[in-house]
């Protein structure tokens, strides 16, 4: 199979290495090399201090700057520096500490909190509404006074004080990056709540949680040497900068100059947490690179490839068979159902249509075919290893097989894909997850033979999705359908966010993997264009409901619903000589709160007094075609 070459966009390269881009911010890059330097004085100060901290010469106090003693000596005669170098020690060694047992705990709270929601959710983050709402230093004052002084204790007060600002943005990005598709698509793979968390969730919030975190280490810098101020952190003789500004205050009038050492070093600090921190986030913000426009042949939908005559619809075991689908959602106004009585069935190696305006409820009926959403009611078989299994009530354990035979190719080839995974992350997850494919080597070899199949360089497995084009893009999102060897495939408007010609290549790409492979397609569109050169039968849905239901050819050649006619005249006509046709008027009705009788009546040309009365049934007409119409017979719609 030929490379692809999509026309349109072409995405540069751009993405260089997160220590390139570190190095290109001068500020972060000099607050790194500062605090490399303080981490390497601290962790040497028995070897850099001139003297021992605690070495007293009380006939030498408030000494100025001298060649002996470089910033002075303190109220005990003490050397200032050496002092200095290991108060370095303390106070950094315990804001670390400090940061990293909040994000400890914080972590799971916020994960669990943000992606499960419900009770879970309202019960964690009204405890940490309730330690936020005390000033952050009256309460690490309260929880060291209740402890004790001394640095074990200092360090879990300000631990606790700063969970409850961690764990609340750990979930708002938990909440935010649960919605996004590929989250959904790990899934649809199977991949278990716990990997989820760790492997997708963690690392897309990282990079707000970094910048909060390198100015937690600046706020517990200076909450510890408050706490040691106050006489409540560390205790003598163990220097501490905090503990340092205490006694400078004591004797400003002494040695005022003594005041100035600590308190630049704190504020030197913080800056530098705080800019390091900044830095890294734009360093490490994978996905940005820029798109520049590559011009490109024109190539229609008139380029796409028909397999052949369409099978018969007799042909071929039944591989889906939904019967009474209905799906409920909660809303402020009581459930709102909206997907009623759904049923259609597709023999394996053909391709079903579900086509409708959006709000029609085609997404939802292909997400709960999946179990991506539980139904309200009715049976959705699927045939599997030689044994039919209702989808709609199989248990965890079923559905993590069953995913496996069932597959879903997402609308938006940028959002679906994981900006933060390579190539060979995102087609080897399901690898990994769920054949148990744990040699890297041996997963390499079949992520190369999939990017192959779809039309894609196998070189380019370690780029990120940003250096792809859209085409690109949903290439590696068909790949990693593939990869599981699935039977049936829901292609959620695979083609909509696509230029015309590249629509043409990946829908001859489907068109092409169904032959080679046998697979089975719910192609779900609102284009009847489109559906029209890949499709053997097709299903129109309007308010939660299927109108028609027809062979391809049949129901573009004869419809007999009235909805199916206006969609037809909505599909635009390469040819400005023929007149358009008469366009539908009005909005979709609320699938939650449908009109009475016939949901289409308010908008349909044909409408009689019973169509507002009475909701049609969807009976069989001529052959295999089944329409919800009162005046299906006798209406010419041709």
């Amino acid at each position: 199979m030929t490379v692809a070459t999509d026309a349109g966009v072409v995405a540069s390269s751009g993405s260089g290495h997160t220590w390139a881009r570190l190095r290109a911010d001068r500020g972060a890059l000099a607050a790194l090399v500062f605090l490399a330097l303080l981490c390497c004085v601290a962790l040497g100060a028995d070897l850099i201090a001139p003297a021992h901290p605690s070495q007293l010469d009380v006939r030498r106090a408030f000494e100025g700057p001298s060649a002996e003693h470089l910033l002075g000596t303190d109220d005990l005669g003490r050397d200032v520096m050496s002092r200095m170098i290991y108060g370095a020690r303390v106070s950094v060694r315990a804001s670390l500490q400090v940061v990293i047992g909040a994000l400890l705990i914080a972590l799971p709270l916020g994960l669990v909190s943000g992606f499960f929601g419900g009770r879970i959710d309202n019960l964690l983050m009204r405890s940490m509404d309730a330690l936020m709402s005390l000033p952050p230093l009256i309460l690490a004052l309260a929880i060291a006074g209740v402890l004790g002084p001394g640095l074990t204790n200092t360090m879990i007060a300000i631990s606790i004080v700063l969970v409850p600002s961690f764990a609340r943005l750990i979930r708002g990005q938990t909440l935010a990056v649960r919605e996004e598709v590929f989250v959904e698509a790990s899934i649809s793979i199977g991949s278990p709540t716990g990997w989820i968390l760790r492997r997708r969730i963690l690392p897309n919030v990282a990079s707000p949680l970094l910048v909060q975190a390198s100015i937690a280490l600046g706020t517990a810098l200076i909450v510890e040497a408050s706490l040691s101020y106050l006489g409540l952190g560390i205790q003598p003789p163990q220097p501490s900068w905090g503990s340092m500004l205490r006694r400078a205050y004591d004797d400003v009038f002494a040695g005022g100059w003594l005041l100035f050492i600590p308190g630049i070093a704190i504020a030197a600090t913080v800056l530098a947490f705080n800019a390091l921190g900044e830095g890294l986030r734009d360093a490490l913000a994978l996905g940005s690179g820029t798109l520049r426009h590559r011009g490109g042949g024109r190539l229609g939908l008139t380029g796409v490839r028909r397999s052949g005559p369409a099978p018969s619809p007799d042909e071929g075991e039944v591989v889906l068979d939904v019967r009474g689908l209905s799906v409920e959602f909660d809303s402020a106004a009581g459930p709102q159902r909206v997907v009623d009585d759904i049923g259609f069935s597709i023999r394996r190696g053909q391709t079903l249509g579900l086509v409708g305006e959006s709000g029609s409820g085609k997404t939802t009926v292909g997400r709960c075919i999946l179990r991506a959403l539980d139904p309200t009611d009715g049976e959705i078989h699927f045939r599997v290893d030689g044994n039919i299994v209702d989808v709609a009530r199989a248990d965890h354990g079923q559905l993590k097989n069953l995913r496996r035979h069932m597959q879903l190719i997402f609308q938006d080839p940028y959002a679906s894909l994981n900006p933060r995974m390579t190539v060979f992350d995102i087609v080897g997850e399901p690898l990994f997850v769920s054949m148990g494919m744990k040699d890297r080597a041996q997963r390499e070899t079949r992520v190369r033979e999939l990017l192959a199949q779809v039309g894609l360089n196998p070189q380019h497995l370690q780029r990120y999705p940003h250096a792809f084009s859209g085409g690109q893009r949903q290439r590696i999102g068909i790949a990693r359908g593939l990869a599981l060897n699935p039977r049936l495939i829901v292609a959620d408007e695979p083609v909509s966010a696509l230029d015309v010609s590249v629509q043409a290549q990946i829908l001859n790409l489907l068109g092409q993997l169904q032959r080679d492979l046998g697979l089975t397609y719910l192609f779900i569109a609102h284009d009847l264009s489109v559906v029209r050169h890949i499709c053997d039968r097709i299903a129109v849905m309007y308010v939660g409901r299927i109108v028609e239901l027809a062979q391809t050819e049949e129901l573009f050649r004869t419809p007999r619903h009235p909805y199916t006619r206006s969609l037809l005249d909505a599909a635009p006509v390469p040819d400005p000589s023929q007149p358009p046709g008469d366009f539908i008027e009005g909005e979709v009705a609320d699938p939650g709160n449908p009109p009475p009788g016939c949901a289409f009546h308010p908008r349909c040309p044909f409408v009689q007094d019973r169509c507002r009365s009475q909701v049609p049934e969807l009976r069989q007409l001529e052959g295999k075609r089944r329409v919800s119409c009162h005046r299906a017979e006798e209406l010419d719609l041709a």
